[in-house]
């Protein structure tokens, strides 16, 4: 068979490992069909009508899997609608300019407080998503093509909202996170909310709730915000009616603040009993809620009213699926993945015509910019490298670490400036460099200096690509030498694997990667000398000393800034629901990956102090990963309440092994 798989990000194959249904099955097929995956996350359906129509259906395929609903009635910069052939061929006209890769300097997104400009529209009506799956559905007819929908479900457990700007000033029933000091406030009235936010994230309970009752006078955008937060504020003072008599008057307002005010309602009736009208409130907050990407019950119901078509199958989600199949909002767990493989394999049974002679599975992962007019925000969204050519990149890292060197200091160690960029390619590049001085594997300016970027696809959006192919090559010789005696747990928890990290590059480059271990000193190959170990090895050590959301609990604070790091960590871990996503696990990954380097190097050099030292670490931070790992999974099965002993015990893990991983050193 040829499989085609159409869908949004709880379908898409980036990152590592690629645990999606769509891989999954290839595993459970045994190899023997052609699978090719071409789910791009935030599709809609109009995107994927546009895209089979247009592309895909020209080709053979025997089953086309679609996965879509979870964006249709998010809010969207842009109305999707739709597909119109005519309409695309007039705008694919040959005049129109191809829009052409250019490096762009992009704004960091910073917590402010401030008045929304006026809320763009849902991405998709009800109807349109109807024909779109029409459009998609008539002409797999036409092809020959049988077709299976898988109708998502979605995780009313989740709090609601968390896409949208006002997310992270809301407060949650059984969650408390910490972002007053990290925001600024547009206006008196926001500066208002955000201190009262402060004494309430400081246990200064008296002053919030006057201060939240003077913000909930004004008529301005703070007011909805203040009056749910008086009311988390009030439940926890044992104030549970009055709290509930509040969330009432907004929890019907369809709104995302409306939906923020029917879920914590539905979680003060659960607390006492009431579960029937609990349960109401649940739905309406999901029903309700335009910024997180879940699918509403009229787009299920579309979805589910075209099993009529004798052509079509409907692999139900809601059937198959547990509320701990998910962490996160829409996309299923590694775990959840793994039953919609199953079921899609037994669903193909009676399909399969025999082993194709092309048989493999493909991620094809387009950029959107490929296929259609998106504007450059979004353009920006997925670029994965620019068009400049290496020599070009590595030049201009090479001026900028000369004019670092010029200014004095080291600024990687923290003693010294970068440079002010003098062009939006210098911009990229610096970036490229900043973000790579934050890896242990970076631990002074000489070693940019002796790595230094070399390719398009490690400046961008993605910066991060840079040190995954550092990161390729210490793993690739690290495999050539051999891995005996690390701790059995760390090699489960981070496998040492330069496949992983070539995965992770995604880039169209080069067919190797440039460098080698065999060779240091040479421009561009990894640093391999005893110093560097040790250099590494005491970035560690700092980090592991002034890092302290690592000694944290960042669970709820996970939750309530999910907008602000779930694409980029998708990049690293895959678009699934994982644990991880509730602790700081991209910082957890870059200290074992630090200390795996120091101790292929202290191996290199028969250096056992060195070696000692790594490893201990390494076995230290491999605990805590699991302590980690543990409770974030105890807060997804208590349905997102911290409870005060759990919390405590937590904590108490917590401080331990931040004493043992930063004694002595």
């Amino acid at each position: 068979m040829r499989i085609l798989v159409l869908g949004d990000s709880s379908s898409a194959g980036i990152g590592a490992p690629q645990v999606v249904h769509p891989g999954l099955l290839a595993e459970r097929l045994r190899g023997r069909h052609r699978i090719e995956n071409h789910a791009i996350p935030g599709f809609t359906s109009a995107d994927a009508a546009r895209y089979y129509l247009q592309t895909l259906s020209r080709q053979r395929w025997d089953v086309l899997i679609v996965y879509l609903g979870n964006n249709e009635a998010a809010r969207s910069a842009r109305y999707k609608g739709a597909y119109h052939r005519r309409r695309d061929l007039f705008r694919r006209a040959p005049e129109r300019p191809v829009p052409q890769p250019v490096a762009r300097i992009r704004p960091r997104e910073q917590l402010v407080l401030a008045e929304e400009e006026t809320a763009p529209a849902i991405a998709t009506t009800v109807r349109d998503f109807r024909r779109n799956l029409e459009a998609i559905t008539d002409r797999a007819r036409q092809r020959g093509t049988r077709v299976i929908l898988v109708n998502p479900v979605a995780n009313e457990r989740f709090p609601p909202g968390l896409m949208g700007a006002h997310a992270p000033f809301t407060r949650i029933v059984g969650l408390d996170w910490r972002v007053a000091d990290l925001a600024t406030g547009s206006g008196p009235e926001a500066r208002e909310l955000l201190a009262a936010l402060g004494a309430h994230e400081r246990g200064d309970l008296d002053t919030a709730g006057r201060r939240y009752r003077k913000a909930a006078t004004t008529g301005s955008f703070v007011r909805p915000i203040a009056l749910n937060n008086l009311a988390v504020l009030l439940d926890r003072r044992g104030a549970a009616a009055e709290a509930a008599e509040i969330l009432r008057r907004t929890a019907q307002e369809r709104t995302p603040l409306g939906a923020i005010a029917a879920y914590n309602l539905s979680r003060i009736l659960a607390r006492r009993g009431d579960h029937r009208e609990a349960g109401h409130y649940a739905h309406l907050a999901l029903e309700g809620d335009t910024n997180l990407y879940r699918v509403k019950s009229a787009y299920r119901e579309q979805t589910a009213a075209l099993a009529a078509d004798p052509n079509v199958d409907v692999l139900d989600l809601a059937e198959l699926l547990k509320p701990t199949d998910f962490v996160d909002y829409c996309h299923p767990t590694a775990a959840g993945h793994q039953v919609i493989a199953t079921a899609l394999a037994t669903r193909l049974a009676p399909y399969d015509t025999g082993e194709e002679p092309d048989a493999g599975y493909v991620c094809v992962h387009p950029n959107p910019d490929a296929f259609f007019d998106l504007g450059p925000g979004v353009a920006d969204y997925y670029r994965m490298g620019f068009d400049v050519d290496p020599q070009q990149v590595r030049s201009t890292a090479g001026e900028l670490l000369r004019r670092a060197r010029e200014l004095g200091g080291d600024p990687v160690v923290g003693t010294g400036t970068w440079p002010v960029p003098d062009s939006d390619l210098q911009a990229q590049v610096l970036d490229t460099l900043r973000h790579a001085a934050r890896h242990p594997l970076i631990a002074s300016l000489a070693d940019l200096e002796r790595m230094p970027p070399a390719h398009g696809s490690e400046i961008g959006s993605f910066p991060e690509f840079y040190v995954s192919r550092l990161l390729c090559e210490f793993a690739a010789a690290a495999e050539s030498s051999g891995t005996d005696g690390l701790p059995e747990e760390a090699a489960a928890a981070w496998p040492l694997d330069s496949e992983v990290h070539r995965q992770r590059i995604l880039w169209r480059g080069p067919a190797g990667l440039p460098g080698s271990l065999g060779a240091p000193g040479s421009p561009g190959e990894p640093a391999t000398d005893r110093a560097y170990g040790r250099r590494i090895l005491a970035k560690v050590r700092a980090r592991l000393a002034d890092h302290t959301a690592l000694f944290a609990d960042t669970r709820a604070d996970r939750i309530a800034t999910i907008r602000y790091w779930y694409l980029r960590e998708a990049f690293r871990f895959g678009t699934h629901s994982r644990p991880s996503m509730l602790y700081p696990a991209t910082d957890l990954d870059a200290l074992a990956e630090g200390l795996y380097t120091a101790v292929l190097i202290a191996r290199t050099h028969r250096d056992a102090q060195g070696e000692a030292g790594a490893l201990a670490l390494l076995t230290g931070l491999t605990r805590l990963r699991e302590v980690h790992e543990r409770h974030a999974v105890a807060l997804v099965e208590a349905e997102f309440t911290v409870t005060g002993a759990a919390g405590a015990d937590y904590a108490a893990e917590l401080a331990g092994l931040r004493a043992s991983l930063t004694a002595g050193g």
